[in-house]
């Protein structure tokens, strides 16, 4: 268990750990006594209090891991700072981040090999919880060049940013599996002119929703 903690960060150490329900739950802070104010670089050792971030990990054994990691807010030492007290950062984890980065790889890894929803399923079964919402979320913010004029075959779905209130949608590549782009809309004008920027298409795959249907026409009229 030790090692497994280490392979996140050897500066970090488990506290303790517990399993239930399928789940393992592990405790971990960090062994450092001083702690980088990230505004202004000094370091203190001045604790203000401390707080538990759940953090969810790579999966062990096929248990869904979380982290419960001790996070403690400082004081900062340097009488100049903008900022009195801040809160520790992690270096495996984004600042308000829920995943590990190395868990954030694997999910990407294995999303960019399928649509989202079978990503989300695969994950699924592999004890990692993510919706396809998320995962479209974490693919947009990957840095990627795309050849438009070399898209032939797309598929056109919706997907929820904020489920029953808003939407986006999502361009996945039929020919390699893979999501080429996403926006933050459905509107029918925003998608026409959203797929008039892939000017080879010859295939649009949609659902029976008549705003894809209209935008698809419009974009490109004549294609199945």
């Amino acid at each position: 268990m030790k090692d497994f903690i280490t392979a996140l960060d050897p500066n970090y150490q488990l506290d303790k750990y517990h399993i239930k329900n399928n789940v393992a739950v592990f405790y971990i802070s960090s062994k450092m006594s001083e702690v980088k104010c990230p505004y202004c670089g000094t370091l203190s050792s001045k604790v203000h209090s401390s707080y538990e971030r759940e953090i969810q990990d790579l999966p062990m054994q096929n248990r869904k891991v979380i982290l419960l990691v001790k996070t403690r807010k400082m004081f900062c030492s340097n009488c100049k700072c903008e900022k009195k007290t801040f809160s520790e950062c992690h270096p495996f984890v984004e600042n308000n981040g829920k995943k590990t980065r190395r868990l954030v790889q694997n999910i990407l890894f294995t999303s960019a090999q399928l649509s989202s929803v079978n990503a989300a399923k695969i994950l699924k079964s592999n004890s990692i919880e993510v919706g396809k919402s998320s995962i479209c979320s974490l693919l947009k913010k990957m840095p990627s060049i795309v050849d438009k004029s070399s898209v032939k075959k797309v598929c056109v779905d919706d997907f929820a940013l904020r489920k029953r209130f808003s939407y986006g949608t999502v361009m996945v590549d039929l020919e390699s599996h893979k999501i080429i782009n996403l926006i933050p809309t459905r509107n029918t004008n925003e998608v026409k002119e959203w797929l008039s920027k892939y000017p080879n298409i010859e295939v649009i795959s949609r659902d029976g929703a008549q705003l894809y249907a209209n935008a698809a026409e419009r974009s490109h009229p004549g294609i199945t």
